[in-house]
């Protein structure tokens, strides 16, 4: 089954996320835990544990068509002993909210690496992907390729590679593919989307993608920016993701869209589960 939906909204509670999600016509979706963008959240109440768990099962969905997100301000490449501290006990908490409410995949930036050498900021990363498995029985880590801004890290599959290649825990951990963030990072999801799919199982293995965000870019390729826009509306266009939706690798992982007019996820949604099922 093909399991395609937005990032919905838990605000009020994580309980509603599911029931937004099949409002669209959903078959998978992604949310946020907690508040992205604090460091501290109140603790899941176990009511709402339950009531996720029910409107999982009631909604039709399967921790497999689920992707959670972590919040922003986790660094796990981050070369400051204070911020590292507080990413790790915050992607710890977030890990531990994932698996207490029955799911199995949360999704990560990389992280940025400020200062010193790429390869110092990896090793960080990667240390810290160990130290989350290890305290978290049952997570399992997605990390997502990013555009490559700056000194974040994650923009070319190489550098993927190199996080992986520095975890222990190789079998807990695999990747998420932002098409928007491909494009940035210079890899031709537009003219070859087959070619650039291909790079990475060819590198990785196809058990190594946990999951996609499909997202149009408002930037052009190898801009090295992360706009995101509506499908078919930006710069790599609808075709690219008609293609994806069609592969046999993508069957069974979550295909989250983060694009920015909620309006037309409705419309996203039913045509890429139409072009998915032809």
């Amino acid at each position: 089954m093909i399991h395609i939906g937005p990032h919905v909204s838990s605000q009020g509670s994580v309980s509603f996320a599911p029931l937004r999600a099949k409002e669209l016509g959903a078959t998978g979706f992604a949310l946020f835990t907690k508040n992205q963008r604090q460091w501290r959240s109140p603790e899941l109440k176990e009511e709402d544990i339950s009531a996720f768990k029910k409107n999982i099962l009631d909604s039709g969905y399967s921790p497999k068509s689920i992707l959670p997100h972590a919040g922003y301000l986790i660094n796990p490449a981050s070369p400051n002993e204070e911020m590292a501290d507080k990413s790790f006990n915050l992607f710890m908490d977030e890990g531990q909210r994932v698996v207490r409410l029955g799911l199995e995949t949360i999704n990560i930036h990389p992280g940025a690496y400020k200062e010193g050498s790429m390869e110092e900021g990896i090793k960080r990363c990667s240390l810290m992907v160990d130290r989350v498995l290890e305290e978290v029985p049952g997570l399992k880590i997605a990390l997502e390729n990013t555009a490559g801004a700056g000194t974040i890290i994650g923009s070319k599959f190489e550098e993927l590679d190199a996080i992986l290649s520095e975890i222990k825990n190789k079998d807990r951990v695999g990747f998420t593919l932002d098409t928007a963030h491909l494009f940035g990072a210079g890899y031709d999801v537009k003219g070859d989307p087959d070619g650039v799919l291909d790079s990475f199982f060819s590198r990785f293995g196809e058990d190594k993608l946990f999951g996609m965000h499909l997202n149009d870019s408002k930037v052009p390729l190898s801009s090295n920016k992360d706009r995101h826009e509506s499908i078919g509306l930006g710069l790599i266009g609808k075709e690219a993701f008609l293609t994806i939706v069609k592969r046999r690798e993508v069957m069974n992982i979550p295909l989250i869209l983060e694009t920015p007019d909620e309006s037309r996820w409705k419309e996203e949604i039913n045509e890429l589960l139409g072009a998915a099922e032809r």
